[in-house]
């Protein structure tokens, strides 16, 4: 019998997953469709793409640990589930976190303004500079694997050592080895938030020095266009916190790791989709085209559901 905390757990993770279902295969589904339609595709929306699909995977590792933990707790923390989860958690979260880093470097050569040599240099090769990011993305995927493969084969030995002994020396020399390859896992997202992080901030500042600039003018156009860099930089400073946040709660989910607290864990899987959801729908609403598509999209659903197959071909 589940209790009043499950039932509510589940309905709230149920419902993000449907709200990030909707955001990002709608941003996936429509770059895809311009994708066909041109044959080409820009290399901003190519990364919205792609981190829309990682997103939605990563919602998708947030239901099954959800349902799992809830509905079958005792094969929560078995071998095979924990090898399911883990491999999920940890594709998903890196790409994940490497996309936005790439799309945030992209926006701060693409947007910033600054008379530096070196970021004039960086801003003539925007697309050398992402591939460059992605490439680094590669490599230091690989070497996760290897991490990851290695964080099971100490699982595993652990697994088996507590099944005929009590907390003896030897397992807890186990776990502190298995810490300290979580704790490699993530020192290796530490790259991408001091990228983001980095770009992010200097995105931010350029904005608001050109807002500056321009408030000292008057005339309409330029007033229409201050309004344009106030919303950009809220914006970005949107997406900073949402990163921010989205990088300490994966600090603290590695955390209690060893906890086994079912609370705690519910808690930090509550937190874990907030920053895809919410970030893929602010993409959506300050793209004027996204917006307007999207609008449509939920009308089209909405005549659905009141005149059936009928009301889908009327609108």
């Amino acid at each position: 019998m589940l209790t009043s905390l499950q039932i509510f757990f589940l309905f709230m993770a149920f419902s993000q997953f449907v709200l990030g279902i909707l955001g990002n295969g709608f941003l996936g589904l429509i770059n895809c469709i311009h994708w066909i339609k041109r044959s080409k595709i820009s290399l901003p929306d190519f990364i919205i793409m792609n981190l829309a699909f990682s997103r939605i995977f990563l919602q998708c590792v947030v239901i099954f640990d959800a349902t799992v933990l809830v509905l079958y707790p005792d094969f929560y923390y078995g071998m095979t589930i924990s090898q399911i989860r883990e491999t999920g958690w940890t594709l998903s979260n890196y790409f994940s976190i490497w996309l936005s880093t790439c799309l945030s470097v992209f926006y701060c050569l693409k947007i910033a303004i600054f008379s530096h040599h070196a970021f004039l240099r960086l801003k003539r090769r925007i697309s050398q500079v992402v591939a460059c990011i992605l490439l680094t993305c590669g490599l230091f995927f690989f070497f996760n694997i290897v991490l990851h493969v290695r964080k099971f084969d100490i699982y595993s030995g652990l697994l088996k050592m507590r099944l005929i002994t009590n907390y003896t020396e030897n397992v807890r020399r186990k776990e502190r080895e298995l810490y300290v390859f979580y704790l490699l896992s993530l020192l290796l997202l530490l790259i991408p938030f001091i990228i983001f992080l980095f770009s992010c901030l200097l995105l931010i500042l350029s904005l608001r020095r050109h807002t500056r600039m321009m408030q000292h003018h008057v005339t309409a156009p330029r007033d229409v266009s201050t309004k344009a860099h106030v919303r950009a930089t809220i914006i970005m400073f949107s997406f900073l916190l949402l990163f921010v946040f989205h990088s300490v709660i994966l600090l603290i989910g590695t955390a209690i790791t060893f906890l086994q607290d079912a609370k705690l864990i519910m808690i930090i899987e509550l937190a874990i989709p907030v920053y895809p959801s919410v970030h893929t729908f602010i993409l959506i609403l300050q793209n004027k085209n996204l917006k307007q598509a999207f609008l449509r999209l939920l009308w089209l659903k909405k005549g659905c559901m009141k005149g059936g197959v009928r009301g889908c071909f009327t609108h």
